[in-house]
């Protein structure tokens, strides 16, 4: 069976050889400050609560969630209610000031995705009007690092080929780093499929009326040679990629799911929008965070008690059996009690 260990349980020591280059952590983003947001860093191999945050964010409005997206070795905070947005350093452990958000992204639902040191933002707008697609890009001659986010970072529109009946449902990076696979659903049904988006050609790309089988993004893994994701139904899957060089549509490409562990139920999710959440570690290893409402405790009661939700974070590697089938190694869970804010928020994970 996989180990649950409880924070405040007798925990070894880990070694590691940290070597010139810093190391990597995890950055866990939830809402359990009454006046908003911190961000947490996190061993990997031993995550911890008990540590202080290392940033506090202050919500612009009470009781509305806010959007976290990584660019670099930045954090930015964004909130679809103001144009303001603000960007953590977590390298410096410094809060900047970045470019507004454009009108696009203002009264959405906005999902983010990195590729090609660009911030892509796709906005929904429950059918009032078309999906809309923005970029935040930076100077071409200088790294993300150097740059001034107030100043040198700028938001463009791109133009989309989506219908107000759309919604974007999952979307992943391929493997070359620059195209974006976003599948769409659609309500009047006609429409629901999968594109790309090219994001040194600027070009979009209609693969066909199929969609990708997990939930909201998805992340390549070399050893596997396919996209890994969650499932709705709270398993992980896996995906082979498409082929880029073909001109015509296509049918759906093979999948599979490690049915054998159930990672998350979503009927137990204290969040009505995202639920669990999936960070990719490098190495064939993933971070999952999920919360659940505690025991003793109904969903609507449990708001704003220190004990009134339990965090599961789980980090877990995969690979194909002598089968071909999708298996779960080393998973490790560490569960801890959590205070929650919104409804409308799930914690979220970086791995920087």
């Amino acid at each position: 069976m996989p180990k649950r260990r409880w924070q405040g349980d007798e925990v070894q020591p880990n070694y590691h050889d940290r070597g010139a280059n810093k190391p990597k952590s995890i950055y866990l983003v939830l809402d359990d400050w009454h006046g908003g947001f911190t961000i947490r860093k996190l061993d990997a191999d031993s995550p911890d609560l008990s540590e202080p945050p290392v940033f506090r964010l202050a919500s612009p409005l009470n009781n509305h969630a806010m959007d976290f997206a990584a660019l670099g070795r930045n954090i930015i905070a964004t909130s679809n209610q103001c144009a303001a947005t603000l960007v953590f350093d977590t390298e410096a452990e410094a809060l900047a000031i970045g470019n507004p958000l454009p009108d696009a992204l203002l009264s959405s639902l906005n999902f983010f995705v990195t590729a090609d040191d660009m911030l892509f933002a796709f906005a929904y707008y429950f059918t009032s009007r078309p999906p809309s697609f923005e970029v935040m890009t930076t100077a071409k001659e200088d790294e993300v690092r150097s740059l001034c986010p107030s100043t040198d970072w700028s938001w463009k529109s791109i133009p989309a080929p989506f219908t107000k009946h759309q919604r974007i449902v999952s979307y992943a990076l391929h493997r070359d780093r620059r195209t974006i696979f976003v599948s769409v659903h659609d309500r009047n049904g006609s429409g629901t499929g999968t594109f790309s988006f090219d994001s040194e050609n600027r070009e979009w790309r209609r693969h066909g009326e199929w969609m990708l089988p997990f939930h909201r993004q998805g992340y390549f893994e070399a050893d596997l040679d396919a996209w890994v994701g969650l499932h709705p139904d709270g398993y992980i899957c896996s995906c082979q990629l498409p082929p880029l060089s073909t001109t015509t549509t296509m049918q759906q490409p093979s999948w599979k799911i490690s049915n054998e562990q159930n990672l998350w139920s979503p009927i137990h999710q204290a969040s009505k929008t995202e639920g669990a959440s999936l960070t990719y570690l490098g190495n064939s290893k993933f971070f999952l965070v999920d919360c659940d409402v505690a025991d003793g405790f109904e969903f609507q009661d449990a708001f704003n008690d220190p004990h009134g939700f339990v965090l599961n974070m789980t980090t877990f590697r995969l690979k194909y059996n002598h089968e071909g089938k999708l298996r779960i190694i080393n998973r490790n869970t560490t569960s801890c009690p959590v205070s929650r804010q919104l409804s409308s928020f799930s914690p979220i994970a970086f791995w920087m």
